[in-house]
């Protein structure tokens, strides 16, 4: 303690200039001294034959050394400082309290202690020369303290890193305010590594000056009010701009007095999405030649056929007479193959018109469909006796989708299991029996397989049209689906081979999926996933 701290008024000088000390005097310097919340240990040098100090002698501690060192003053009093606190040479301040007696003048750190007696902290230490040879030493343990500050540092050094390897370019800044509280400007507080980056040889100038000291007057007329607007509403902005060939996409927002300010490059998915719209374009353009292509078949190319379908009937009706079996033959080829030729036309037409167009889709009744269709088929299932079962006992339900499509669907469905029924042994047609049955069903109940082919619905009508037919293996599953691909000759059935590629179709147009089981000689079961309403 200094003697600055002892109250003057009790203190007497003698005849030979010696400063006595009255014991009221020294009495309240005591209880001072050990009522300090600070830890207090006065020392004296130690030196050796050279006149060098290696040691100091702690010759009082006060009380509150126990919360600082965790020992009694009694065990520090007396003591040499390196004996009993050894740290105290590796961690510098042995060095700061030699300092302070050969200079006179005290010093002040912060340092971290360990020794190999268990301690380990760090210290706020004050250390003044009291007398030629005896240094007061105030300090307090201040661990907790520094270990907080170092978890901020840690942090704050862990969001900065973050922030300096994301891929946006990020920025804060703050507002500056007039006497009357308006926004005047604004200054940069933190910019991560990718917005120094992106502003280039503007960084040091933007980290430095205020913003209207550094921005274009462009600037100064869209950014800075914009910049305003979101501070005053904390409404955030999107924006996207380019420097030179970059593109970025840029996020405004307010945070505290000012705002953060996000930018990311997207120069990438800009290029990108110019490549989709040229494609877009592109597949327009094709789609318009299409449609072209489309009016040529059924037109002009069915035109030619029915031509040669003519002059084949006037060859049979007028000039039969003239052909022998032979020519008879050939006539009769031919008007199957051009009839074959233009049932193809047809069903690549149905085909390629078939489109997602929603504006196309509304309810209607499954049921009235299906009659319409066996109103259509009614030669062939009079042909076969067939026998068609709507319901299974159930009413069917209303769908949503393109009628005309579904139409097609159904149709071509109950035209294959009329086609493809069985014979008896003796060669006798085994009347076919289809039935056409739905129920609804949550989507998450659906088979996994199924549900990895379909929109995200709430719910399913699950449709199966089931035959009695001539069936078929089951490894030729997906195959049946494909255009053009036929599992059986044009002599067993006629077809184009196009019929289930249009059912296929068609259901993914409507959101949904289609499968099928068969076994030869068992009859096949074609099962349609549609949603139960518009997604």
């Amino acid at each position: 303690m200094s003697p600055s701290s002892v109250p003057e008024m009790h203190d007497q000088w003698s005849s030979d200039g010696v400063l006595n000390r009255s014991p009221e005097a020294v009495r309240l310097a005591l209880a001072a001294f050990d009522a300090s919340l600070n830890s207090i240990v006065s020392m004296t040098a130690i030196r050796d034959a050279n006149g060098q100090i290696v040691d100091f002698r702690m010759q009082t501690a006060n009380k509150s050394v126990e919360q600082s060192l965790f020992m009694t003053p009694d065990k520090i009093i007396g003591t040499r400082l390196l004996e009993t606190f050894p740290g105290n040479l590796e961690s510098g301040l042995f060095d700061t309290y030699v300092q302070v007696v050969t200079t006179g003048k005290p010093k002040q750190t912060t340092q971290y202690y360990k020794d190999d007696k268990g301690l380990e902290a760090w210290f706020t230490v004050s250390a003044v020369l009291q007398e030629p040879e005896t240094v007061v030493v105030t300090f307090m343990n201040v661990t907790d303290n520094k270990q907080a500050e170092l978890a901020l540092k840690r942090q704050a050094d862990l969001f900065q890193t973050v922030l300096d390897h994301v891929q946006a370019a990020i920025s804060l800044h703050e507002v500056i305010r007039d006497s009357n509280n308006e926004i005047v400007d604004f200054r940069t507080v933190m910019a991560n590594r990718r917005a120094k980056m992106m502003w280039g040889d503007l960084a040091e100038p933007i980290m430095n000056q205020t913003f209207t000291e550094v921005a274009s007057t462009e600037q100064l007329k869209q950014d800075f009010i914009k910049y305003i607007r979101v501070v005053e509403t904390g409404e955030p902005d999107l924006t996207e701009f380019n420097i030179g060939e970059q593109w970025w996409l840029r996020m405004t927002a307010r945070s505290g007095d000012g705002v953060v300010i996000s930018n990311m490059n997207i120069s990438e998915n800009r290029h990108y999405r110019q490549q989709l719209e040229a494609a877009n374009t592109e597949l327009k353009r094709s789609n318009e030649d299409l449609q072209s292509f489309a009016y040529i078949a059924s037109h002009d190319l069915q035109e030619p056929l029915r031509k040669i379908q003519a002059f084949g009937d006037i060859l049979k009706e007028q000039y039969s007479s003239l052909l022998d079996a032979e020519g008879q033959y050939m006539i009769d080829r031919m008007q199957s193959a051009a009839e074959r030729m233009s049932s193809l036309i047809r069903d690549l037409l149905d085909y390629s018109r078939i489109a997602s167009q929603r504006d196309r889709f509304h309810s209607f009744s499954l049921t009235r469909l299906l009659e319409d269709i066996i109103e259509d088929l009614w030669h062939p299932i009079q042909h076969t006796h067939a026998r068609i079962e709507l319901g299974g006992g159930q009413p069917l339900p209303d769908l949503i989708g393109d009628r005309f499509q579904l139409r097609q669907l159904f149709q071509n469905l109950l035209s294959n299991a009329l086609k493809f029924y069985r014979t008896n042994k003796d060669g006798r047609p085994v009347p076919p029996v289809i039935t056409v049955s739905a129920q609804e069903i949550i989507a998450a109940e659906l088979p996994i397989d199924v549900q990895s082919d379909i929109a995200h619905n709430q719910s399913y009508w699950v449709i199966s049209v089931v035959d009695n037919g001539i069936g078929f293996d089951q490894k030729h599953a997906d195959l049946v689906f494909e255009v053009f691909k036929r599992l059986h000759t044009r002599q067993e059935f006629d077809g184009t081979g196009v019929g289930l590629a249009v059912v296929k179709k068609v259901v993914e147009q409507h959101g949904g999926a289609i499968r099928v089981q068969s076994e030869p000689g068992k009859g096949t079961v074609f099962t349609i996933y549609l949603p139960a309403s518009v997604a």
